[in-house]
């Protein structure tokens, strides 16, 4: 037998077993590691691209305005002037941090107010259940509208307004799993050894629903940016300076002069967002809950 070097006795095998078989079957599956790596490789782009790149400035040429690829441009230049490339490396910072600022605010209402609506049950949970109802019924290009009309185009009242729209979802997940939790023997206990509701729902019911938070944020960050992208789109999501959807939305009539350079890039950069989000998203829940996988199927 083979022993492990900080820890003597102890079989290595024994050691590699103490990870939960769930998060070894997230590891191994392909769509966790294209997913991954996609979203990866996109971070790398636009965080660390426009530290190598000096044209990734503010500054702008008329004189080679909309210029085709080549070897000084490899995108091209925009109707500006600027290296495309250059442009495109930076406009995936806002959509995505904003996404990822989005999702948390989203999640940390969603479970919070999943995890009382289900541990509390009765009448406060019906009350909880309906304004989330009311939520969910609301449209949210509606709440994006009103509050540009009262604050102006920003992306903080952006991320407020998705984010006040979006954890609905989230906090059906939490609380379906935490009624489940709710009946388990070891809470029953837990309540007759005289724990406080707090001390429970910290220390007992959200360590059981990690999984499902981690299933749900997931999904709420795949959510939220399409969201941004189809306001931006439309003229009412992530105001300027430049961002994926916005380069895409602002130049589509340039397809019409051939300019192909300044809308197709970033609608692909966009889409391979979602999609690596996406893949992640369905690993993340393939290998979480393994039997509504099967369901599905």
């Amino acid at each position: 037998m083979t022993t492990h070097p900080l820890t003597p006795g102890i079989d290595r095998q024994d050691v590699a077993i103490r990870l939960p078989r769930k998060w070894r079957r997230l590891f191994r599956h392909p769509l966790f590691w294209i997913g991954g790596s996609m979203l990866a490789l996109l971070l790398l782009f636009s965080f660390l691209g426009p530290v190598f790149d000096k044209a990734a400035g503010e500054h702008y040429d008329m004189a080679t305005q909309l210029f085709g690829p080549s070897f000084a441009h490899p995108l091209g230049t925009n109707v500006l002037g600027q290296d495309e490339l250059a442009q495109l490396m930076v406009g995936g910072q806002r959509p995505i941090l904003a996404g990822f600022a989005t999702a948390i605010a989203a999640a940390i209402i969603g479970i919070a107010t999943g995890l009382v609506a289900g541990y509390s049950g009765s009448v406060f949970d019906s009350v909880l259940m309906r304004i989330t109802d009311m939520f969910l019924s609301i449209p949210q290009v509606v709440p994006i509208l009103l509050i540009e009309s009262l604050l102006g185009a920003s992306t903080k009242s952006l991320i407020i307004v998705v984010a006040l729209t979006a954890w609905p979802a989230a906090a059906r997940i939490i609380r379906a799993r935490t009624l489940i939790v709710r009946r388990q023997p070891f809470i029953e206990a837990a309540i007759a050894c005289g724990d406080s509701h707090a001390r429970i729902l910290v220390h007992h019911v959200l360590p059981n629903l990690l999984d499902d938070i981690v299933v749900a944020s997931t999904n709420l960050f795949a959510n939220v940016v399409l969201v941004m992208a189809i306001t931006t789109f439309i003229g009412l999501g992530l105001p300027p300076p430049w961002n994926w959807a916005s380069m895409f939305a602002g130049n589509m009539d340039n397809i019409v002069g051939g300019q192909w350079w300044v809308v197709y890039p970033p609608g692909l950069a966009f889409s391979v967002l979602l999609v690596s989000v996406y893949f992640l998203g369905e690993a993340v829940r393939s290998a979480l809950n393994p039997q509504e996988s099967m369901e599905a199927q």
